[in-house]
């Protein structure tokens, strides 16, 4: 097998599971310090029993700015009837998202920002969002 002469990543790859339970902005995928970070995958999952809507975030190191709000339907990835939610893919987030030559979206993050998320408003009692995101340096 050769080796990937052209890989997409130059730098670690990381993955994280974040959990919202309210209204807080919380960071679900740090960018790196010094050079631009690509995230490729951001799938969020609820166990809410009501439609929520998700704000994205981008930080810049100093403040949050409003991304987009992207709804997430009822128990969305929580059975086999409602995927999780694809954030890449909705028009929600369009502005912000690039496509590479083999049609995968990704957002790409400057140097020193992370991607930030919180629910529009509190959800149901006991309930719950989880939201995937994945990339890395390049």
């Amino acid at each position: 097998m050769a080796a990937n002469t052209d890989p997409i990543f130059i730098g670690s790859i990381s993955g994280k599971i974040t959990e919202l339970s309210d209204t807080t902005e919380t960071v679900v995928f740090a960018g790196d310090a010094t050079e631009s970070t690509r995230v490729d995958v951001l799938a969020v999952s609820t166990d809410d029993t009501a439609d929520k809507d998700l704000i994205l975030l981008f930080f810049d190191g100093t403040a949050s700015k409003k991304a987009a709000t992207v709804k997430i339907p009822l128990t969305s990835g929580m059975t086999n009837a409602i995927a999780s939610v694809n954030v890449l893919a909705s028009s929600m987030l369009s502005a912000h998202v690039q496509v590479d030559a083999a049609g995968n979206k990704y957002l790409n993050l400057p140097p020193g920002w992370s991607l930030m998320a919180q629910e529009a408003a509190a959800p149901t009692s006991g309930k719950k969002m989880w939201v995937f995101a994945r990339g890395g340096k390049y």
